[in-house]
């Protein structure tokens, strides 16, 4: 299902500058697209709008040609923060964005075993959240987000609060669902190395306001390996991109 954004801007009653500006990007079906780019630079609003959670102040955004206002069953959101009930075991915290959406219980149960097994975590299914690690939790997220088969999947910087370790597997964990589902996934990271793993292509924002810089092609065969001196040609290059704008930031504030 591809996505189109034209011509994108945000600006807030109490900011004296826009905060995204003249956004215009395409994302082809089964694509894996990344964002990138200075803290404050409207990675998070931009994601939030695509969702239908926010309202662009200009453009339009476009599903398969056709214009979008809202939230739709087309798009699921995952957020930084699992958002987890503890009351709920992790079975039926998976189950529960589907009762919400009037799925028959039969096949929420199919679902929920189909995408646990996925996450490995089938054999977790009767922990309370409070019994599970924070991996594990980001892990029922995953399977509760991708259980509502939207052909869309916006992803908020999913794996930033987890360990080194943990985010390893789970960024290894993503890949492998993403070409067992094809789905479609707008992926915000402040981590450069993530961007490089995961992205078919990467998109760099620049700030003061948040607009396009660049747009790179990862062109790496997959499962990537971090420490091949491909990988780290690509991180160099996106990094010295992104350091730039930062450091362009940084003068501009000063300068003030």
């Amino acid at each position: 299902m591809s996505l189109e954004l034209k011509n994108i801007s945000r600006s807030f009653d109490n900011s004296v500058r826009e905060t995204l500006k003249d956004i215009s990007l395409t994302v082809e079906d089964g694509e894996f697209v990344c964002i990138v780019g200075p803290s404050g630079c409207g990675k998070s609003t931009l994601l939030n709008i695509v969702a239908g959670l926010d309202h662009p102040s200009s453009g339009e955004i476009y599903i398969n040609g056709k214009v979008i206002t809202g939230a739709g069953a087309d798009r699921v959101m995952m957020f930084q923060e699992h958002a987890l009930y503890p009351w709920l075991n992790v079975i039926d915290n998976v189950k529960f964005g589907m009762k919400l959406a009037g799925v028959p219980k039969e096949e929420q149960d199919r679902r929920a075993e189909q995408y646990l097994k996925m996450v490995r975590l089938w054999e977790f299914r009767d922990y309370r959240i409070h019994e599970i690690s924070g991996g594990m939790k980001q892990r029922t997220a995953l399977a509760r987000a991708l259980c509502l088969n939207s052909p869309i999947l916006l992803m908020d910087e999913p794996f930033s609060a987890l360990d080194k370790q943990t985010t390893n597997k789970l960024r290894a964990d993503l890949e492998q669902i993403w070409e067992e589902t094809k789905k479609t996934i707008l992926f915000v990271t402040h981590s450069v190395e993530e961007a490089v793993f995961l992205a078919s292509r990467i998109v760099i924002l620049s700030d003061n306001p948040g607009c396009i810089k660049d747009i790179y092609t990862v062109d790496l065969p997959r499962p990537r390996q971090i420490d091949s001196p491909e990988f780290l040609a690509a991180r160099h290059k996106i990094l010295s991109s992104v350091e730039r704008e930062v450091e362009k930031l940084a003068k501009e504030e000063y300068d003030h």
